[in-house]
């Protein structure tokens, strides 16, 4: 079906049905064995805010829009003018080409052209793929203009734990949240800029034995990830009685911001919690902080998989 978000795609595999719409590559909603495992967006309206989206090329807020790079000082639009940032990239309302669409697999691209703030040239490539594993989302993007170019990229998934679509008041607080990381990013409260980094034992911000969330609200990047020996990382959100949701997260992405989406009573929020795999956290284009410099003609690949907690 065709509507504010684009046409919206189905693919299915071992057990799993994901949809993705073209607007901002997104993920419109993912169902496993018992259930949905991201929060639904609804299909026939403008998708709220980020959710599901792909965030190229920088994740998170940029202070004033404004950065140096390669001697050159740019100036992107302020998207959060609140605040006086520049946020979430530039294609999360981009419409995505679709290159193949296969009953496991979508392969969407979108060339990134140089504008004001950005003149550069990327080409971006997702691919959604279903298995028995879950779904993986794999976005590439490739340096197809002739100088180098600053880059990062994050995924804006909103996990559930019950199985519901993301739409049952407060649910989050009876979950609990596992992710492997040691450090914290401390941010003004303000403008929600980083201020410093520090270690997450003995803060709210501790989340490698299992949290419960309760009623704490949570918009904070965690860095330093515990990984395997093949450089992965997973993070988990569970009910207590053991189902939920398993995001993991390869050699790449360094960071995982964790938001609750409060809201004002009646409105929409606290329904499911974004757990968001990023290469870099916020305002890497001024800091530098984990940000890959793209040179003429290279490639940076990054991958995430999500899944039913119980299967595997």
């Amino acid at each position: 079906m065709s509507g504010p978000q684009g046409t919206i795609r189905t693919i299915s595999a071992g057990g799993y049905s994901a949809e993705i719409a073209e607007v901002g590559a997104s993920l419109v909603s993912l169902r496993g064995f018992r259930g949905h495992l991201v929060r639904r967006t609804p299909p026939e309206g403008l998708r709220p805010g980020c959710n599901g989206a792909i965030l190229a090329p920088w994740p998170n807020r940029l202070r004033d829009g404004r950065y140096d790079f390669d001697g050159e000082t740019h100036q992107l639009p302020l998207t959060e003018p609140e605040r006086s940032n520049a946020a979430h990239g530039l294609v999360l309302w981009e419409r995505w080409d679709v290159i193949a669409h296969r009953p496991h697999e979508l392969v969407m691209s979108l060339d990134l052209v140089p504008q004001p703030g950005y003149p550069f040239s990327l080409s971006l490539e997702v691919v959604y793929s279903l298995s028995a594993s879950g779904l993986e989302c794999r976005v590439t993007s490739t340096n197809t203009g002739k100088r180098p170019a600053p880059y990062a990229v994050a995924g804006h998934p909103y996990l559930v734990a019950d199985g519901a679509d993301g739409s049952v008041p407060d649910a989050i607080d009876d979950w609990t949240l596992t992710i492997p990381a040691s450090s914290y990013v401390e941010a003004d409260p303000e403008r929600l800029l980083p201020r410093a980094i520090h270690p997450v034992e003995g803060t709210a911000y501790d989340f490698r034995a299992g949290r419960r969330l309760g009623r704490e609200p949570y918009d904070v990047a965690l860095g330093d990830p515990e990984r395997s020996p093949d450089g992965r990382f997973a993070c988990t959100l569970s009910t207590a009685s053991g189902d939920g949701v398993l995001l993991e997260c390869d050699a790449e992405a360094s960071w995982i911001q964790v938001y609750t989406d409060d809201q004002p009573p009646g409105e929409a929020g606290r329904r499911a919690v974004a757990v968001e795999p990023m290469t870099a956290p916020a305002d890497s284009f001024r800091s530098g902080r984990d940000l890959v410099t793209l040179d003429s003609g290279q490639r940076h690949s990054v991958a995430w998989r999500i899944r039913d907690l119980r299967a595997g």
